[in-house]
């Protein structure tokens, strides 16, 4: 942790790969990143939820424009980028691909290769490479440094952040209060939101279930089932929204709705990510201190 440089970025990516593409001249079962939530951590602890993007145009491509707004929001400095598990890493290497294959016009392909680069570890026959900014996989540091009996054997960060609110007394009495949406911790999707939550029988609630449901006839859970690869069971939610929003017709006033879950949702994943660090963080500084 002594290496990590602040301000400190935590990124989520949520992306599909269908077998009847969205995009005209696009291929079967080929890397789509349609969203992704950014937050921030300063030095002195000053959380932001910083940056986010989605796509809603129906037929639009939404790759390249995506690693733009990640570039933009990542490039202000050279603080260190989280990311959990390996998925954030293989779809900006699948991007690369596609950048370095597209026939477009693409003024600043370039540029954005570089970036992909300087945040990632790849190769493909040309070359290999590892970023001077390679992202940090917090589930790597969970599989080395954390165990805890209620994640039941798992390390998908649905299963650690509950587990590590009901242990940290810290962060239940942080985020029992309205802070989360405030100028205390800001948010592009929430207000004066309280993430710790207890029912009745004083155990913390899981924050994903204090989401609003996505869909009226379709719940988190029932989504998230629908897609059982361990690698990408996680975003089951998302990718069925957004498949929905893609192949169904959606009124306006429902498109927005769906979008704006779609956005809580993912940036719900990036603070969970800082919520592990805050943890990790105040554990070790009690454990130097009874040291001392």
């Amino acid at each position: 942790m002594k290496s990590w440089i602040f301000p400190l970025h935590f990124i989520d990516f949520e992306t599909t790969m269908v077998a009847i593409p969205f995009h005209k001249g696009r291929r079967p079962y080929e890397q789509i990143a349609f969203q992704f939530s950014h937050h921030t951590v300063s030095k002195v602890g000053k959380i932001v939820h910083q940056d986010e993007y989605i796509n809603r145009t129906k037929g639009h491509f939404p790759n390249f424009d995506f690693v733009r707004a990640l570039k933009s929001a990542l490039g202000k400095d050279h603080g260190t980028v989280f990311r959990y598990a390996a998925h954030e890493n293989t779809v900006l290497c699948q991007i690369r691909g596609q950048l370095l294959d597209s026939k477009e016009d693409i003024s600043d392909r370039d540029e954005l290769i570089e970036f992909i680069e300087s945040i990632t570890a790849g190769g493909d026959s040309s070359k290999e490479w590892t970023g001077s900014r390679n992202m940090v996989d917090m589930c790597e540091l969970v599989k080395k440094y954390f165990y805890h009996p209620l994640t039941v054997g798992s390390n998908s960060i649905k299963k650690v952040l509950p587990a590590i609110l009901a242990e940290s007394k810290s962060l239940q009495d942080k985020y029992s209060k309205p802070i989360y949406g405030t100028n205390e911790i800001m948010s592009k999707n929430f207000k004066n939101w309280s993430w710790i939550v207890q029912d009745a029988t004083k155990k913390v609630i899981d924050p994903y279930k204090l989401l609003p449901p996505i869909f009226s006839d379709i719940d988190l859970d029932q989504m998230d089932s629908l897609v059982t690869d361990v690698s990408i069971a996680d975003g089951g939610a998302a990718m069925t929204s957004y498949s929905r929003m893609q192949f169904t017709q959606m009124s306006e006033p429902e498109s927005e709705s769906v979008a704006k879950a779609l956005l809580k949702y993912c940036e719900l994943d990036t603070f969970a990510m800082v919520l592990i660090f805050e943890y990790w963080k105040h554990e070790i500084e009690n454990a130097t201190q009874k040291a001392a």
